[in-house]
């Protein structure tokens, strides 16, 4: 009899185990492909051209002087110089033909192609990068898809939002599918918690061996989802080539945040289910445990 119990006891730990780890493997893909989009926006952002043209017969030594001077600010991701000849051969490969044939002198102005940090695209940043990038002297004009970046930052914004809505009610859905697996695992021990409360013992000491438990749950079930993510990115990796733009395999910050929202989530989510799943049997009398 006492095995048969034992084994129903490890039973259901296992079933509950299994539950909450399902739920938050799906936690952790969500936050997978929270992190996957914020990624991919940030990849388009900075792809953002931005060309400032130079004034005309500046020295070299001013043009050198210049792009130093974009190197050293916070929000330029990268700074790459075209000169009028370069930019001549360019337009030739694109045209197919080269312009200079026609032409005595090269009209092509001097320029720097910047793209900007991604957290910089917001549209007031932008018009006072904007305006400080003006403000240099060897700068005549800043030239950027003005109508494009607008566009791209109010969806984003939009896109944001609907993933962020999505995410909150996953997680509400989470906390009362787990609340529930963990509720139905205590309800066979709500009479045990009434004849130790009979007896005398406090509420701590009651919900001490329940918190226990439900630790033990929360971080098996978080280990196993984890295993289970480790298990879809390994097969992933045979992919890495088709996927490479939307998520970096080799970008351990994706990892820790994932494993890390599973953890947490795991262990808070059980723990704060066992205690209101305990108050609820404590808070009970006697007889109305038969009518639940």
């Amino acid at each position: 009899m006492a095995k048969s119990v034992k084994y129903n006891l490890f039973n259901s730990k296992l079933t509950a185990v299994i539950s909450v780890s399902l739920v938050l493997v799906l936690l952790g893909i969500t936050t997978m492909v929270l992190l996957m989009s914020k990624n991919l926006t940030d990849h388009v952002r900075e792809n953002f051209i931005f060309k400032l043209t130079l004034k005309e017969n500046i020295s070299q030594k001013a043009i050198d002087a210049v792009g130093d001077s974009l190197r050293t600010k916070q929000y330029i991701k990268e700074v790459n110089y075209v000169s009028k000849e370069q930019a001549v051969k360019i337009f030739a490969e694109q045209l197919g033909e080269d312009p200079m044939e026609s032409l005595d002198v090269n009209p092509l102005p001097n320029t720097y192609e910047v793209s900007l940090k991604a957290a910089q695209l917001a549209t007031d940043s932008l018009k006072k990068i904007e305006k400080e990038l003006i403000g240099f002297k060897e700068i005549t004009d800043v030239d950027y898809p003005h109508d494009l970046v607008e566009a791209f930052s109010r969806n984003v914004r939009a896109v944001s939002a609907v993933f962020l809505l999505l995410a909150a009610v996953l997680l509400v859905i989470s906390f009362a599918l787990i609340n529930n697996t963990i509720r139905l695992l205590i309800y066979s021990d709500r009479f045990l918690i009434q004849t130790m409360k009979q007896v005398g013992a406090t509420r701590s000491f009651i919900r001490k061996p329940y918190m226990k438990k439900g630790l033990v749950i929360g971080l098996a079930a978080s280990v196993l989802a984890i295993v289970v993510i480790v298990l879809l990115l390994f097969c992933m990796g045979d992919l890495s080539s088709d996927i490479s733009l939307f998520i970096d395999l080799h970008n351990t910050s994706l990892y820790f945040v994932t494993f890390g929202v599973i953890l947490a989530s795991g262990i808070i989510i059980t723990e704060l289910s066992t205690y209101l799943a305990v108050n609820k049997y404590l808070k009970q009398s006697i007889n109305s445990l038969y009518l639940i």
